[in-house]
């Protein structure tokens, strides 16, 4: 009676004499040559026989995943992390806008930027959570994430107070902190610095939107005398030379610009470069999702990862593709230790919405506490949004958590065709085919 199986998440590559390999679930890669590779096929229908056979082979695929326990249930084992990574008690991630309103009307934004701001009784109430979160909760860490509009508009007023007070409360209930923040750049200040480490902010995500001719097309102000990209960049830099400060560097682009991308690099001296985080993200209203302009499409995702590579070589940090998220889950939004405080006191879980036309999720009482909408909240949560049955069958489930849970669950969009199987087939072959070029990093099997 059979014992064991070839794992449906294999994935192999054959180059010349040798095969990249790979099983996704345990997501580690390595090369044998053909012969090996032929000799282990050989064995397929009969894996107990290869144990006899060449136990050393044998052993070497198995703790590679490639051969697998008959009864062993992956995507059981993946709902089960996920479930525990949604419900974790540990940390705590809250969202503060203090402002929808922003310096720039940039035409891709989906905000309406009304000109209003946090007043002193929703602050105070912020407080509060913030108090019942590291006095009530059995959360280690607190992360306090900035957003907007653009918060830095708040910053005396709203952005500094809250953030001076939090410090304070975690300090005194021995709770580790960190904060983080979504800004255009533009504002922040030589004099914010230390206010920026005694608060121990650690990352800052800022927007590009292409070269300096573009961006500043999109990014300009009523001072028409203003140089958004050049104050930008100036700004970056500051960040980036604080001792535990990193960069998110987020380029827009469309198909005209993205060629001229490039030219980025050379605004940031190399020293600094390794503190920069590139995150290349085509404008929605860009994307020709509906198009069946496949050769078009497939051009626009060669050239964003030729760019990826370029920024790579030239220093830069680049943000990790999907298949190599560690992560269980797709979204910060399917968290329940994730609540988002707007200005006007409304609680939210996605960031990528409209506030002022999206129903909330919930609203924040006098007492510091969310009260949530728990229809809402159950919709988003209660599931994954890998658990189903087409998730379950494909290949690439291991190294993808599902679809957008707002789109899913809140606003029931489920496509009949995954959008993100062919990109991320495409990103893991770049990887095998990257992994193979790398001869000194190859892990051959030695046999006896």
């Amino acid at each position: 009676m059979e014992k064991y199986r070839f794992s449906k998440y294999n994935h192999f590559l054959k180059k010349k004499n040798k095969v990249v390999g790979i099983n996704l679930f345990n997501r580690q890669f390595f090369a044998i040559d053909r012969q090996t590779y032929d000799l282990l096929l050989s064995y397929k229908s009969d894996l107990n026989q290869l144990q006899i056979d060449d136990p050393v082979l044998f052993s070497t695929m198995y703790k590679l995943g490639i051969i697998e326990d008959i009864g062993t249930d992956i995507p059981k084992i993946l709902l089960m992390r996920n479930r525990c990574h949604v419900f974790s008690e540990s940390n705590y991630r809250l969202f503060i806008i203090p402002t929808l309103n922003c310096n720039f009307s940039c035409w891709y934004c989906y905000e309406t930027h009304p000109k209003k701001k946090m007043n002193r009784r929703v602050m105070e109430n912020t407080i509060k959570h913030i108090d019942n979160i590291a006095t009530k909760s059995k959360i280690t860490q607190l992360h306090i994430d900035w957003f907007g509009g653009e918060p830095l508009l708040c910053y005396k007023t709203v952005l500094k107070p809250i953030a001076i007070a939090t410090k304070e409360i975690c300090i005194n209930n021995k709770k580790d902190f960190f904060m983080t923040m979504t800004t255009n750049g533009f504002l922040i200040r030589p004099e914010m610095m230390p206010f920026f480490e005694d608060c121990n902010f650690r990352n800052f995500q800022i927007t590009l939107d292409g070269y300096k001719d573009s961006h500043n097309r999109t990014r300009f102000s009523k001072n028409p005398d203003d140089n958004s990209y050049d104050t930008i960049v100036k700004n970056i830099c500051l960040l980036a030379n604080l001792p535990n400060v990193n960069v998110t560097l987020r380029i827009n682009y469309t198909k005209e610009i993205i060629s001229d991308c490039i030219h980025i690099i050379d605004s940031f001296p190399e020293v600094l470069r390794r503190k920069i985080l590139i995150s290349l993200v085509q404008v929605w209203q860009d994307q020709d999702t509906h198009s069946n302009d496949i050769i078009g499409k497939k051009n626009m995702l060669r050239q964003q990862i030729e760019l990826q590579k370029t920024f790579k070589k030239a220093g830069f940090k680049i943000v990790n593709s999907n298949f190599e998220n560690e992560l269980s889950y797709t979204c910060y939004a399917d968290l329940n230790n994730e609540a988002i405080i707007n200005y006007d006191g409304r609680i939210f879980k996605c960031t990528a919405i409209d506030f002022e036309k999206e129903k909330e999720d919930g609203f924040l009482n006098d007492n510091g506490e969310i009260i949530w909408d728990e229809n809402l909240l159950a919709k988003r949560i209660a599931k994954s949004t890998f658990d189903n049955e087409k998730c379950f069958k494909c290949e690439l489930v291991p190294i993808c958590t599902g679809k957008c849970s707002t789109n899913t669950f809140i606003r029931t969009r489920m496509d009949t065709k995954c959008i993100l199987k062919n990109s991320i087939k495409k990103r893991l072959y770049d990887k095998m085919n990257l992994f193979y070029k790398q001869d000194n990093k190859l892990c051959h099997i030695s046999r006896i």
